[in-house]
C-alpha cells in the first residue's frame, strides 16, 4: 500500500524538527555565554534580555529554575510542534480554532510586554 505525501512529509518534518533541537541545544551547551570577565567590566549583578524574551524572564522570577527555564519551555514547543498531528486527531474546524486561539494568545502576550517595556522609556 503507498504511503499518502501529507504522511510522508509530516514524517519529514518531524525528522528534521528532531534534528535541528539536537544541534541547537547541543550548541548551546557547547558555547556558553560569557559574562565581562576582564578588570575594566563593572559587576555584572543580573543580565536583561530584550523585550522578546520578556516572558521566559518572568517565568524565571516567579517559578523554580527548573520549571521556569526547561519544562516549561519545553512543553511550549512541544505543543506548538504537535499541532500539525493534533488536526488529524480532532478535525480540521477545532484544529483552526485551537491554533488560533494559542497564536492570539502569543500576540497578545508579546504586545504586552512591549507595551510594558515601552512604557516606562
Amino acid at each position: 500500500m503507498a504511503r499518502s505525501q501529507i504522511r510522508h512529509l509530516k514524517e519529514k518534518e518531524g525528522i528534521a524538527t528532531l534534528f535541528f533541537l539536537v544541534v541547537c541545544i547541543a550548541l548551546a551547551l557547547e558555547f556558553s555565554p560569557s559574562v565581562g570577565t576582564s578588570n575594566l567590566a563593572s559587576a555584572v549583578t543580573h543580565a536583561v534580555a530584550p523585550w522578546i524574551f520578556g516572558p521566559f524572564q518572568v517565568l524565571l522570577l516567579y517559578l523554580p529554575p527548573w520549571l521556569g527555564a526547561l519544562i516549561v519551555p519545553i512543553l511550549i514547543i512541544a505543543g506548538l510542534l504537535g499541532l500539525p498531528w493534533l488536526v488529524d486527531y480532532i478535525g480540521t474546524k477545532w484544529g483552526q480554532v485551537i491554533f488560533s486561539t494559542l497564536y492570539g494568545f502569543v500576540l497578545l502576550l508579546l504586545l504586552w510586554f512591549m507595551v510594558k517595556e515601552l512604557w516606562w522609556i
